[in-house]
């Protein structure tokens, strides 16, 4: 048996927030709106004529699976990255209701397989496949396996726009970890293996930092971003690696180095690893392959 215990799972936002905004206010804006969703297109009135115009964006558009979807199943994004023009970016996503319940119930079952078993708030156990380890490598890997369709068609979406605007990694990078902070963060509760499946993410609009990291991996791998997993049993905490130049905290694997990348706050600076989690040794890679397709 495989005992885990993630009580460490606290939530950052808002520590994270004050110590951005301590430490690196002059340098980068610090958006800490947690109402995901697109501000409302307020007509125009006499008594509007006073009001700053609406900051320009661009619209990534509405990305609905299957197609036939109802736009009311959409949650809508908006989010800044600096150094794109315009720095607001706007994306819905929305997930067919067959299409979600399907996901919950193949991440139930494959908990049923490890004979996964609830111990409490953040703790449980499971038999882990052969070849596992006590890590959470293989629960990754069938998440990436069966979730790998609606992630596929949201990660096309912004592989089409990273191309048509001749972005570079490290726009690319903060383009994708941009939308992924912007989910609300939110710790799993009674979901298998305390992790939200990837594809629900965005459609429901919640995730803690593991469950924001598979997604994240899946979209920048889809968008030819060298990314990795991050992973701290001791911590209990769960980041992105990117492999590019850059500054910052790097965590070794092979002959790489991985900058850190947090998920858990909007605009945190890549390569800058929270005060607490700032133990590189306690840090490691996950290996896990490719999603299918």
């Amino acid at each position: 048996m495989v005992a885990r215990a993630w009580n460490g799972k606290t939530k950052l936002l808002l520590a994270l927030a004050l110590l951005g905004m301590a430490g690196v206010a002059a340098f980068w804006r610090l958006d800490v709106r947690r109402n995901a969703g697109r501000l409302a297109e307020a007509g125009w009135t006499e008594d509007s004529r006073e009001e700053a115009p609406r900051e320009a964006s661009l619209d990534l558009g509405t990305v609905l699976v299957p197609e036939d979807t109802p736009l009311e199943r959409a949650r809508a994004y908006d989010w800044r990255v600096e150094g794109l023009t315009p720095p607001r970016q706007e994306l819905a996503f929305g997930l067919g209701e067959a299409e979600e319940r399907g996901l919950e119930q193949a991440h139930r079952d494959y908990s049923v397989s490890l004979r996964y078993r609830a111990m409490g708030p953040e703790r449980f156990t499971y038999v882990a496949p052969p070849g596992c380890g006590a890590d959470m490598r293989c629960i990754y890997a069938e998440l990436m396996r069966s979730n790998a369709e609606p992630v596929r068609v949201l990660g096309d979406r912004f592989a089409t726009s990273i191309r048509e605007r001749n972005l570079d990694a490290a726009q690319a990078t903060e383009l994708i970890l941009g939308f992924v902070r912007r989910v609300h963060y939110e710790l799993p509760g009674d979901e298998p293996f305390g992790i939200v499946p990837p594809g629900l993410v965005p459609a429901q609009d919640r995730g803690d930092c593991d469950s924001k990291a598979v997604l994240a991996l899946m979209l920048l791998r889809q968008a030819g971003v060298d990314a990795v997993i991050l992973y701290s049993d001791a911590l209990a905490h769960a980041a992105i690696g990117v492999g590019f130049p850059g500054t910052g905290t790097r965590i070794a694997f092979g002959r790489r180095g991985y900058r850190y990348a947090e998920l858990t706050a909007e605009g945190w600076p890549l390569g800058m690893i929270p005060p607490q989690y700032d133990k590189p040794l306690l840090w490691r890679v996950l290996p896990l392959p490719d999603a299918p397709g």
